[in-house]
């Protein structure tokens, strides 16, 4: 069972809400990463190779992001928050998701295991339904600034939205989630939305 405990805090009105083609983002540039990300899935099983994709900045947005220094012979991916096989089904979109507005450093055990078969499981229902995910970082006080910049999301949140249902999951961003279930992580309990591009100040 998974307990949250909810803490007063300071926010400030973050300037970065992004509008793409796939997905809309709430950046934070004092983090170098997003804070929130939304999307809805869009392909199954699509086909088109990913061979010479590589995340890029993004040229819309003058802001800071993370970039390869953030990633370099470290623990953390370069985690796609709306997942490159969610847009497999046209090429253009598959390229759109290698943007840095997309990308968070996430623990190589999270990313390569319970989140990417949650993506899977999210990719299976939305053959039934329409599915529109939120995935939401959280910060904390032990949330890891790196000597390049970036600071290291804590958790990571997704939520689901499909058929009037919604199942909200959190992960901690570290190696304990190493060969646990994506099932291991849902909350019995609503997650609570903020509404708006907001960051906590605090961190």
């Amino acid at each position: 069972m998974i307990f949250i405990l909810f803490f007063s805090v300071q926010l400030i009105l973050a300037q970065d809400l992004i509008q793409r083609d796939i997905f809309e983002v709430c950046y934070s540039t004092k983090k170098q990463q997003p804070l929130w990300l939304v999307y809805e899935v869009e392909c199954q099983d699509g086909a088109f190779s990913r061979k010479g994709l590589n995340f890029k900045k993004d040229t819309q947005f003058a802001g800071i992001t993370s970039n390869n220094a953030d990633y370099y012979k470290n623990v953390w991916d370069k985690g796609h928050l709306a997942p490159a096989a969610d847009f497999n089904c046209s090429y253009k979109k598959l390229k759109a998701t290698f943007n840095y507005l997309n990308c968070a450093l996430q623990h190589e055990n999270l990313n390569r295991g319970p989140w990417k078969n949650l993506e899977k499981y999210e990719r299976k229902i939305s053959e039934t339904y329409a599915v529109r995910v939120r995935v939401v970082l959280e910060f904390d006080e032990q949330s890891l600034l790196l000597t390049s910049g970036a600071l290291v999301p804590s958790y990571f949140v997704k939520i689901l939205n499909f058929n009037n249902k919604v199942q909200a999951y959190r992960f901690p961003n570290n190696a304990s989630v190493s060969h646990t279930k994506w099932e291991d992580y849902l909350l019995t309990n609503p997650y609570p939305i903020i509404e708006g591009c907001f960051e906590d100040n605090s961190y």
